[in-house]
C-alpha cells in the first residue's frame, strides 16, 4: 500500500459568486522513502495539493489517504494528531519564533506531543548537531544566516520523527550553496532514514534530487513520471 494515496481528487473554492476548481480529478500515489518533486506554474494547484498531502485540507471529492487513513473520515482532532505525529513541515520563510533559541524552536513540536522537558532538550540538541548546528543551539534566528535558519527548520520538522517531510520551496530564500546543503540534507533523510520527502518547488535544480517529478497544470497532473535531470523538459 502506498504511504500517500490520492484518487479522483477535486478541490473547489468559492470566491464570492465564482467557483474556482483548483484540482480536477487528480490521481497520485507516493511510496514510503520516495522523494517526489511537485512543480508547475502559478495557479496550477501546487499549494492546494500540498495542503491535502499535509492533511491541512480535505478534498471536495475523491479519496485522500495517509497510511491507509482516509482524511475525510477523520475528525479534526484526529487530523491534528496525524499532522503532529506523521508529517514534518519545512517552509520557505522558515517560520521560526524570533524570541526563542534554535533549541527551543526545535522543541516546540515536542511540547504539543507532551514530551518531557529534559527529553525535549536532549533530542533538540541531538537534531541540531545532526544538521550541523551543534555550536549554535542557543542562538536566536536573527543571529543565524538564512541557511542556518533553514537547518533549524529541518531539525524542527524531525522533532516528532515523522514519516513524511513536506518541504514548501525550502531553498527559495537561500543562496545556491546554502540551498544545495538543504537539498543534500533532505536527500540524506530519505536515503538513510527512509523518510518520504515531498518537495514543492519552482526550482528545476532543487527537483534534481527527486526520484520523480509530478508536474501540475490547471489542476491536473501533466507528467507524473518525469525523472531526475528532465526537470526542464
Amino acid at each position: 500500500m502506498a504511504l500517500l494515496h490520492l484518487k479522483g481528487i477535486t478541490k473547489n473554492y468559492s470566491l464570492g459568486k465564482t467557483e474556482v476548481r483548483a484540482l480536477r480529478g487528480l490521481d497520485l500515489e507516493i511510496a514510503s522513502g520516495e522523494i517526489v518533486a511537485i512543480m508547475g506554474p502559478s495557479g496550477s494547484g501546487k499549494s492546494t495539493l500540498m495542503h491535502i498531502l499535509g492533511a491541512l485540507d480535505i478534498p471536495t471529492t475523491g479519496t485522500a489517504a495517509i497510511n491507509g487513513k482516509d482524511l475525510q473520515q477523520l475528525a479534526e482532532s484526529e487530523l491534528v494528531t496525524l499532522r503532529g505525529q506523521t508529517i514534518g513541515f519545512i517552509f520557505q520563510t522558515f517560520n521560526l519564533i524570533q524570541t526563542l533559541s534554535a533549541q527551543r524552536n526545535v522543541e516546540l513540536p515536542m511540547i504539543f506531543q507532551q514530551v518531557r522537558r529534559s527529553q525535549r532538550a536532549k533530542k533538540a540538541q541531538a537534531l541540531l548537531e545532526r544538521v550541523g548546528l551543534a555550536e549554535r543551539v542557543h542562538h536566536k534566528p536573527n543571529e543565524l544566516s538564512g541557511g542556518e535558519r533553514q537547518r533549524v527548520a529541518v531539525a524542527r520538522c524531525l522533532a516528532n520523527d515523522p514519516d513524511i517531510i513536506l518541504a514548501d520551496e525550502p531553498t527559495g530564500n537561500l543562496d545556491s550553496e546554502s540551498g544545495q546543503s538543504i537539498l543534500d540534507l533532505l536527500k540524506g533523510l530519505s536515503r538513510s532514514d527512509g523518510k518520504t520527502v515531498i518537495l514543492v518547488t519552482h526550482d528545476p535544480e532543487a527537483a534534481t534530487i527527486a526520484d520523480r517529478t509530478v508536474r501540475l497544470r490547471d489542476g491536473r497532473i501533466d507528467n507524473r513520471e518525469q525523472r531526475p535531470g528532465d526537470a526542464n523538459a
